[in-house]
């Protein structure tokens, strides 16, 4: 069972659209005990019949309209008698801000759980634009995938992917999506054939020590590259640091999410469709040569989750 939240209607049509997480129609695999990597399959299904409880009791079937992948959220539309209320979204929201977690129970009673943001490394199966609600309590209540993430003035500021370890995705990259989906029926993003921890996250000695010794002050360090990539190929490494995309300076993954959502935006603009390749301009900190360099970094415009396949230099999860 997964929460929605409403993000579009159409009076004329009585029609509505729900987003809620992938989760609802990912398929398990019953031989991972944990419950969260059960479902870690990459599969979905996609015909399967979901059926939409509202607030008066009644059911409605939702249609699947679009399934994103590598943000992990669906769209369905189902049909409505009466008016829905849109939510309002807000994209700003930062580590320690205080928020309310809602979700709803099996009586579809509400759930109010108060806790803050946090910005943390993420575990080796999770994607690099998660953020993370830390609650104020260990009570155990119950909770569901495609819940809210609030402020204390009731904007959204995210959507629940993940219940068991609190993970969500920032409000900042569900806007763009939710326009890139309106005008283009897609929501696509630049596979980079890599991942990445934000040198904020590491302790204060380590960044000062980049400053001081590298002059860097901004910057994502590579955690993983896919084997066979072009960034493989490219010889970018793990430990090495992007500094910056086409220009500009990256400080967060989620900036960066953010980023390649615009240039994918431009892709489109320009009369390019999905599953093209793109070429953007990389400026990389060679961790081992202790050297800069800017190269240009083929990518794939695509709307499928992205996996990185391990290579033959060590990865490490928490």
């Amino acid at each position: 069972m997964c929460s929605g939240l409403w993000i579009q209607r159409d009076d004329s049509r009585k029609t509505a659209v729900v987003l809620t997480s992938a989760h609802l129609i990912r398929a398990k695999d019953p031989s991972k005990m944990d419950p969260w990597l059960e479902e870690w399959t990459g599969k979905y299904h996609r015909e399967a019949k979901v059926i939409v409880h509202l607030l008066d009791n009644t059911t409605v079937l939702g249609q699947l309209l679009y399934l994103q992948e590598h943000y992990e959220f669906a769209l369905y539309e189902v049909e409505v008698d009466k008016p829905v209320e849109l939510p309002t979204f807000i994209d700003s929201v930062r580590s320690g801000q205080d928020v309310f977690r809602l979700g709803r129970d099996e009586n579809l009673d509400l759930t109010i759980t108060h806790g803050r943001v946090e910005y943390m490394v993420p575990d080796w199966y999770e994607r690099c634009h998660y953020m993370y609600f830390s609650r104020d309590t260990s009570h155990s209540m119950f909770q569901d995938d495609g819940g809210l993430i609030i402020d204390l003035e009731g904007r959204v500021v995210g959507l629940v992917n993940n219940h068991i370890n609190e993970t969500f995705v920032p409000s900042s990259i569900l806007h763009k999506c939710f326009d890139f989906w309106r005008r283009f029926k897609c929501i696509p993003r630049l596979h980079l054939g890599m991942t990445f921890t934000s040198i904020r996250l590491l302790d204060p000695i380590c960044i000062e020590r980049m400053r001081r010794k590298h002059s860097i002050e901004f910057g994502l360090i590579v955690e993983k590259v896919s084997k066979g990539s072009y960034a493989e190929k490219l010889g970018i490494n793990k430990g090495d640091v992007i500094e910056g995309f086409n220009g500009k300076y990256i400080s967060t993954t989620i900036e960066l999410e953010n980023m390649l959502i615009d240039i994918c935006w431009d892709h489109f603009d320009q009369g390019n469709e999905l599953n093209e390749e793109k070429h953007v301009s990389v400026k990389i900190f060679d961790a081992t040569k202790l050297s800069r360099k800017t190269k240009n970094l083929t990518v794939i415009v695509s709307d499928h989750g992205e996996d990185i396949v391990k290579g033959t230099y060590p990865i490490t999860g928490k």
